[in-house]
């Protein structure tokens, strides 16, 4: 869980704090072997578990607090590793590499492992396989072309909620983005409470959100948000997000039209159908190709789903920290944070504290 003071407010559950430092030994990692899927196995993908930055084939690999993935069209998985300062790629086989970050703490521009970062948090792909990182302790939202180029897509790197193009623009602690097929950028700028769009020549603007915190539903910059902390785009061009210490699933269509999907400003676990349902810490947020959303709910260490009959499941996770794997409830997590969906419909979870990615099937 983030110990970024400025970032968040306190959560209304009380949690078991020693878990932060959990590793996962002995997962039984099952991606290699011939048995069919079953609907809600979760395994271990790649990470030991141990805390570092060493490449590797799946479970040999090592990772520092990873927070956020991407998944491209090939089905390599683009890995925010914040603890690392450094962005990691799995493939389908398993093969964790370093394709940017030198591993020190800056904001150096540069080719992969010559630039540098500063707790890159969140992370998307655009069709072209271009990743874009929320470099979150810059102040920046970055951009890595697929020969590696790392450079700066926009911010100053300074702390401000200035719209403008490129470097002019400014930002308070984004924590995630998202790419539309268009290869317009949005953010989730986490300290300002809004949502911002960056257009592929660099052109900031403010979508939604007035820049303080609250829970109004609206048009536009009359709707409020408190901490979003996750987004992502359909096939439509419907955002959503979740709003972090709302306790909410939010949707913005393309309109700039804000509604409540999920959620109702309580924290809990309560599954339902839209406002009936309560999360905890909902962090992060994917979708799949029959429009499934499914929530990292970090501090209940859970993974949910919300169908798009606004209906709210457990698809993972028991509510106790753990690193087991297993069938639904039978699997635990040591803090989900980061959440992806591939083409075959499979999440993908960052497990930040447990320091290795988990793969649900999810198929049905």
């Amino acid at each position: 869980m983030l110990s970024i003071s400025s970032c968040s407010k306190k959560n209304d559950i009380t949690t078991n704090n020693n878990t932060k430092d959990s590793t996962n030994n002995n997962n039984n990692n099952n991606n290699n072997n011939n048995t069919p899927p079953v609907y809600g196995q979760t395994s271990t993908f790649a990470g030991s578990g141990v805390l570092g930055a060493v490449d590797g084939v799946a479970t040999a690999a090592r990772f520092n607090r990873p927070a956020s993935l991407a998944i491209d069209a090939s089905g390599n998985i683009y890995v925010a590793d914040s603890g690392d300062n450094l962005i990691r790629k799995i493939s389908p086989a398993g093969f964790v590499t370093t394709i940017a970050g030198s591993g020190g703490t800056g904001a150096d521009n540069g080719q992969g492992t010559s630039a540098s970062f500063n707790y890159p948090y969140g992370i998307a792909v655009d069709v072209n396989g271009n990743v874009y990182v929320a470099d979150s302790g810059n102040n920046l939202i970055r951009k890595i072309t697929p020969a590696g180029m790392v450079s700066t897509l926009a911010g100053s790197g300074m702390t401000g909620s200035a719209d403008g193009v490129g470097t002019s623009a400014s930002f308070g602690f984004p924590m995630a983005l998202t790419v539309d097929l268009a290869g317009n950028v949005y953010v989730a700028d986490n300290y300002y409470n809004i949502i911002r769009k960056i257009t592929p020549a660099g052109k900031v603007t403010t979508l939604a959100g007035t820049g303080t915190y609250g829970f109004v539903n609206g048009k536009g910059t009359a709707a409020s948000f408190d901490h979003p902390q996750g987004i992502v785009v359909d096939a439509a061009g419907n955002l959503y997000v979740d709003d972090t210490d709302n306790y909410a699933i939010r949707k913005i269509t393309p309109d700039g039209t804000v509604t409540t999907i999920a959620g109702n400003g309580v924290s809990g676990y309560a599954g339902g159908i839209g406002t009936a349902a309560t999360f905890g810490d909902p962090m992060q947020i994917a979708i799949d190709s029959n429009g499934n959303l499914f929530v990292a709910d970090a501090i209940l260490y859970l993974i949910r789903k919300v169908s798009p009959s606004g209906e709210v499941t457990v698809l993972a996770g028991n509510g106790l920290p753990g690193s087991t794997n297993g069938i639904g409830t039978g699997a635990t997590f040591g803090l989900p944070e980061g959440i992806a969906v591939d083409n075959a419909d499979n999440v993908y979870v960052a497990d930040y504290n447990n320091n290795n990615i988990r793969k649900i099937d999810a198929k049905q």
